[in-house]
């Protein structure tokens, strides 16, 4: 009997696009031999849509045919089974699950959201949970998580939108400690989106005038012009980390959304992997990444993003992504894991997990609730 699993996609996201991309692309390297891949798209008001012409990318270059000729679906819990039904006066079954495999990126889906609402469902899914998934989205709780645990990050302020209407002058003298050039990001965005490098002050209020119209909470730091951007992924098999090959992004300035899933060959922008770098460099970020994936226990795949300082030999930690685009894939096939054993590694990590925690102690015996009375209740403090 094969598992069904079930690949969620889509949301409302500003990256709903790339979530199609990145699960398109992993539905058709799961090995179909051992699993029964069931698209769960969702669409960016929010409806669940199901059916194999999902699992093709023509399919949502028309968004009447998804309407027309995919199946409108809810994901419920019926007694223990993982069901997608139809809707509508007579709702029937139209497919069982027995595992999600979230493939979502950015705010509001990648962010937890998802990985909650599974949990609240029952249903076992892949990769980070609820707390390491909320972590890793906001930049700001991953540079203080860093932080306490002796990881570098470059100098970087933080605040909300609320706190810049009731004091932009506090926030402005905070800018004022770090160094120019700064970068300006919104803290829960994704994929380059709404990045902006800050050269003089005069430009300061403008920049954060326009990232907070993406986000309510704002990071600025500092911004490192003789640089080198390294990225790495890890993935968790049978409790121990492997760390991928070191990849090496070259751009003159941050990468934003489109230099991120480019396909031409502009000279601009190129990715190098693995890596040229020292063997001694090559270590600190093996050994930093793989700290940092246990400090935020992460599961799954996850890549973390580099900043290496040229000038002062120091390498920073920038941000870590939960769910990578394309799950990092490529990164991985120096060691020789393909793509299909990739996604199969998490997979059975997930089994494995699921069958550690039905072990655990899930009913808490308290005889004194027993006894407690509405007469209690109401006088309880």
């Amino acid at each position: 009997m094969k598992l069904n699993i079930g690949v969620i996609f889509g949301g409302n996201s500003l990256e709903h696009e790339l979530s199609i991309l990145t699960a398109v692309q992993a539905m058709d390297n799961i090995d179909k031999e051992r699993y029964e891949v069931i698209p769960i798209y969702i669409t960016k008001d929010l409806t669940f849509y199901s059916g194999g012409m999902l699992k093709h990318i023509d399919s949502y270059k028309d968004f009447n045919l998804i309407k027309r000729y995919a199946r409108r679906v809810n994901l419920v819990n019926r007694e223990g089974k993982f069901l997608l039904e139809t809707t509508g006066m007579i709702r029937r079954v139209y497919k069982e699950i027995h595992l999600a495999f979230p493939m979502v990126h950015g705010k509001n889906t990648e962010d937890g959201s998802i990985a909650g609402y599974l949990k609240i469902l029952g249903i076992p899914f892949v990769g980070s949970d609820i707390y390491s998934s909320s972590l890793g989205q906001d930049k700001i709780f991953t540079k203080q998580i860093l932080e306490s645990n002796s990881i570098e990050v470059t100098d970087y302020i933080h605040f909300t939108d609320i706190e810049y209407r009731m004091d932009k002058e506090s926030i402005f003298k905070k800018v004022d400690k770090l160094n120019y050039p700064l970068i300006i990001k919104p803290a829960r965005l994704g994929s380059g989106i709404g990045i902006e490098v800050i050269n003089r002050k005069e430009e300061l209020e403008s920049s954060i005038e326009k990232v907070m119209k993406n986000d309510s909470r704002i990071l600025i730091e500092e911004y490192i012009e003789e640089r080198r951007e390294f990225n790495m992924a890890v993935l968790l098999s049978k409790g121990k980390l492997i760390g991928s090959v070191i990849e090496e992004i070259e751009k003159d300035s941050p990468c934003n959304y489109y230099d991120k899933y480019r396909k031409d060959n502009d000279e601009t922008y190129n990715k190098t992997y693995p890596a040229v770098i020292s063997k001694a460099l090559t270590e600190e970020i093996e050994k930093t990444s793989k700290m940092a994936y246990t400090a935020l226990s992460l599961s799954g795949v996850a890549r973390f993003d580099y900043i290496y300082d040229s000038k002062n030999k120091k390498l920073y930690l920038d941000e870590v992504n939960t769910i990578p685009n394309f799950f990092s894939h490529h990164l991985f096939d120096d060691k020789n894991i393909d793509y299909r054993e990739l996604l199969g590694i998490m997979i059975k990590e997930t089994i494995d997990k699921i069958h550690k925690e039905e072990e655990m102690v899930k009913k808490f015996d308290d005889e004194a609730f027993a006894k407690v009375t509405s007469r209690d209740i109401k006088e309880m403090k």
